[in-house]
């Protein structure tokens, strides 16, 4: 039945504009993600509705005007910071933090291009596992690779390589490994705040 409305359709199209190939149509896929994200968002206002905080909606139309009109580009943090009601007179944070989730349920020993090798490293050295939150020179590092001399790899979550080999008596542990890894980054406190 779809597939005559379909062929129905073009040929309509291409009947009415002779210019339109009928192989430049295509059909969507569906509108049921959309359909569950709607639903899925009335719901939650609702049962948010019966709480003590005041929630209401929020539309694209109000939130882009309103950051138009403060002259901010558009990005998350400003459309958050336009959302909750900021506006010039309000004092914007210095800080926004990067969140990536570690490792969870997988403890396979033998994995990747070495998989030949089998991990029999030990969990802790020195006080210290990976993805530990560690200080070092009073900035936040994560260790992503540990070695039996007690040398640790550091990183920022987002990949950037800060020390290759620190000493485990420079380092002082912050927080432990978690599967929901935390790191907070300083920002300009100007208008033009990107994501």
């Amino acid at each position: 039945m779809a597939i005559e409305k379909t062929s129905k359709f073009v040929s309509e199209v291409a009947d009415i504009d002779g210019r339109i190939s009928p192989k430049r149509i295509t059909l969507s896929k569906g509108f049921k993600a959309a359909a569950f994200m709607n639903a899925l968002r009335w719901k939650l206002m609702d049962g948010l509705k019966e709480g003590p905080v005041v929630v209401t909606h929020m539309y694209r139309c109000l939130t882009k005007a309103a950051r138009i009109k403060q002259e901010l580009p558009k990005s998350h943090i400003n459309d958050a910071f336009v959302i909750a009601g900021g506006t010039s007179i309000h004092e914007r944070y210095s800080a926004k933090y990067f969140m990536r989730q570690g490792r969870k349920c997988h403890r396979k020993l033998r994995r990747g291009t070495r998989s030949h090798i089998i991990n029999t490293a030990p969990k802790f050295i020195h006080g210290f596992q990976r993805h530990d939150k560690a200080l070092r020179k009073n900035i936040e590092h994560f260790i992503f690779g540990r070695r039996i001399t007690g040398d640790f790899d550091l990183k920022k979550l987002d990949g950037t390589k800060v020390f290759a080999s620190a000493k485990a008596s420079e380092l002082t542990l912050l927080e432990s490994a978690k599967t929901l890894l935390i790191e907070r980054r300083r920002i300009p406190l100007h208008a033009g705040l990107t994501a």
